[in-house]
This record gives C-alpha cells, structure tokens and sequence, in this order.
C-alpha cells in the first residue's frame, strides 16, 4: 500500500531498532556464545555491551564505558560475564558487571 493510497485517520509509527550508536568507527566486536550480548569497542574510546534479547528486534547498549585511550580489541568470554580488552599499551581483564565494566587484571604491553 502506498502512503498516498492511506486514510487521514492512519498515522506512520518509526521505532529505532539501533540506538546509542559509536561517532567513530569500530575497531572490533565479539559475540557472547551464552547469553544475547554483542560487544564492540571504537575509536571514541568506548567500549560498548548491547543486549539484543531485551527487545524484540531491537539492538540496545546495555552498558557504555569511557576509557582514556583507544580500544583496539575485545573478546567476550562464553559464559558472558568476563571480557578482555586490548589497548595499545595492555590487555585489560574486565568484569562485565550489571550496569559497568570493572577490570581485574592488567597486562602490561
């Protein structure tokens, strides 16, 4: 149907399927084998969680965490609550906890 061939009474709905996007391009990604979590890391220096089992057809970050350089890698561990994070000068282990990251170890380059 066309949007000429619609009644006045009919309005057009637009959901976001994709919110809270990187602004600068993504240097890598990983996908949880366990739980519906994608995670992704960019030049903005930020590392990103999104969740795309809370929302049918929808993709929405659950987590956003600043750091003070460039991520250049990340990996997420199967069971979904570990990830690990590569930076130019270390390799962060971090903690995906509920609402952040938290590292536990550093390994230093």
């Amino acid at each position: 149907m066309s949007l000429d061939s619609r009644n006045s009474d009919d309005t057009l709905r637009y959901d976001y399927l994709i919110s809270g996007f990187h602004s600068h391009p993504i240097f890598g990604m990983d996908v949880c084998l366990k739980k519906t979590i994608i995670a992704t890391c960019s030049s903005d220096r930020t590392v990103r969680i999104w969740d795309y089992g809370s929302q049918p057809h929808a993709l929405v970050p659950s987590i956003v965490q600043q750091f003070e350089e460039e991520a250049f890698s990340v990996a997420i561990h199967p069971s979904g609550f570990h990830m690990v994070v590569g930076f130019s000068d270390s390799v962060r282990m971090l903690n995906i906890l509920q609402e952040e990251l938290q590292e536990y170890h550093r390994i230093p380059i």
